[in-house]
């Protein structure tokens, strides 16, 4: 059972799609907490000699993962999430930033996943008052 207002997000992503720079994951609203966030390769990479990237926000690009190199990984490797908790202020997202690309990508997909919290306190009045 997931609590009330935690959110799973998992989004897979195939390595030639991947561009130069950030590519967003997700957008996430306004008063968000990222709990943890990381990455497993679902599909070995092929072709690239290197891809080296972050997982992180607008604001800081490797919050959850830093350098994480996915050139000979098996499928099941993961880069568990850097301990650490990003609260948004304002909308935002959830970014692959890529560090070192080398070569062309021919294959290779990776899931990226984060656990977010949604804390702006919506409906707060209604949940109090259905307590009673």
């Amino acid at each position: 059972m997931t609590p009330n207002g935690i959110r799973m997000i998992s989004v897979e992503l195939e390595a030639t799609a991947l561009s130069a720079g950030a590519n967003t994951v997700a957008t996430l609203p306004a008063q968000t907490v990222i709990l943890a966030a990381g990455v497993e390769v679902t599909e070995a990479l092929t072709g690239a000699t290197a891809l080296t990237f972050d997982i992180g926000t607008g604001l800081d690009d490797d919050a959850f993962v830093a350098a994480y190199a996915m050139a000979g990984k098996a499928v099941g490797a993961v880069a568990p999430s850097i301990a650490g908790i990003a609260y948004l202020t304002a909308e935002d997202t959830l970014d692959l930033t890529i560090d070192t690309l080398t070569g062309t990508a021919t294959a290779g997909k990776l899931r990226v996943w984060a656990m977010t919290a949604d804390v702006d306190g919506k409906g707060a009045a209604e949940v109090a008052r259905d307590q009673v």
